[in-house]
């Protein structure tokens, strides 16, 4: 068997691991080692093609400060006794924990993950054709404080893309939001939601996805159910992230306002991650405190101010994030009653301008990619 010229580094102590990533790695001919210390890893780190982190080893991994990079996993075996469970366990919490601080990309359980980690690590041996999409197409966007106008943003972003000839999809990740598909005008649109996707045990095709996708101008998009609100399974989330990168050019996620593992790895993973801000007092001070915990992550955080008349001016407001290039926009309380005359929100030349910034970086990431 002709061997790849690329190394697979896996580092676990668990038997039960090597012998799972073992059976997906062998058939395609990639070199792997296995090291059972992160220390002996730290030699191999940068590297290697691609790394396998065990959970065993994912706490350790960050305790010796593992460098962040690009194709990174950590795989875990589920424990049986737990099967059909709802709760997840306290070592599948400290799993995902892991996870965000190694900057890793995904959180893989075998062996049901078996076939996403031969898919992936198939791409090394065969790489696939360009298709002009990055990993950096994901424009992550959250409120710095309740009422800020996150979807609004998020459904204008992913319009303007559209205009611009761009394939684009808002993935509505707020279960409490009400769904986006009511700010789309879009809640007669048939078509998939989140409690219609099962990813099972393999990724979920790109194809798949967008067919499945409802539509509206141009914009595909994937909202939360009113009549299910229970939690979404992180594994769920990922897949459906996994295939919206490779199957469309932007993508942009409307994440919920909270510190959880899932918006931590999917800030991670995106190009830009903007906090949406009022100009009152307490949404600046709200937005600060989310910015420090996105650039903890070792994430790019970008403003933009959301500002009416009775509010700070740009300049104080400036001041206070410590940002003198925060981007504004005009609050238009149009923008909100649009959406419950059941019509999609427009996009006005506030929101365009911005959207053409962020939408070029996604641009120049793509030419580099294609480069």
């Amino acid at each position: 068997m002709l061997h790849s010229t690329h190394v697979l580094l896996l580092v676990t102590a668990d038997s039960q691991i090597i012998n799972y990533v073992t059976s997906v790695v062998d058939p395609l001919g990639i070199d792997i080692q296995v090291v059972s210390s992160p220390l002996m890893a730290k030699d191999l780190w940068e590297n290697a093609t691609f790394i396998i982190v065990g959970s065993d080893l994912a706490g350790e991994c960050v305790v010796n400060a593992a460098p962040r990079r690009a194709h990174v996993v950590v795989v875990h075996v589920k424990d049986q006794s737990e099967v059909g469970g709802k709760v997840e366990s306290s070592s599948e919490r400290d799993t995902w924990r892991h996870a965000v601080a190694l900057g890793a990309e995904n959180v893989v359980e075998l062996p049901m993950g078996g076939f996403w980690l031969a898919d992936e690590l198939s791409g090394l041996v065969i790489p696939r054709p360009a298709t002009g999409v990055c990993r950096s197409n994901i424009i992550c966007v959250i409120g710095g404080s309740g009422g800020a106008g996150a979807s609004t943003f998020a459904v204008n972003l992913a319009a303007a893309a559209v205009t611009q000839g761009m394939s684009s999809v808002v993935i509505d990740l707020d279960q409490f939001g009400g769904g986006i598909d009511l700010l789309l005008g879009a809640e007669e649109i048939l078509g998939t939601r989140w409690p219609d996707i099962d990813p099972g045990a393999g990724r979920i095709a790109a194809e798949t996805l967008t067919a499945a996708l409802p539509r509206i101008n141009g914009v595909s998009f994937l909202s939360h159910s009113r009549t299910e609100s229970g939690e979404l399974a992180a594994c769920v989330v990922t897949a459906v992230i996994d295939a919206a990168r490779r199957a469309f050019d932007v993508v942009v996620l409307d994440l919920p306002r909270g510190h959880s593992e899932v918006n931590a790895l999917l800030i991670g993973q995106a190009l830009v991650t903007c906090v949406i801000t009022r100009n009152h007092v307490r949404a600046i001070a709200a937005s600060i405190a989310l910015s420090r915990w996105i650039e903890e992550l070792g994430a790019v955080a970008r403003f933009v101010l959301v500002s009416d008349s009775k509010g700070l001016g740009l300049p104080d407001v400036a001041g206070a994030l410590g940002d003198p290039e925060v981007v504004e926009i005009a609050f238009m309380p149009g923008m909100t009653t649009r959406a419950d005359e059941g019509d999609p929100p427009g996009t006005n030349s506030g929101y365009r301008d911005v959207c053409n910034v962020l939408l070029g970086e996604v641009r120049n990431q793509q030419s580099k990619s294609a480069a």
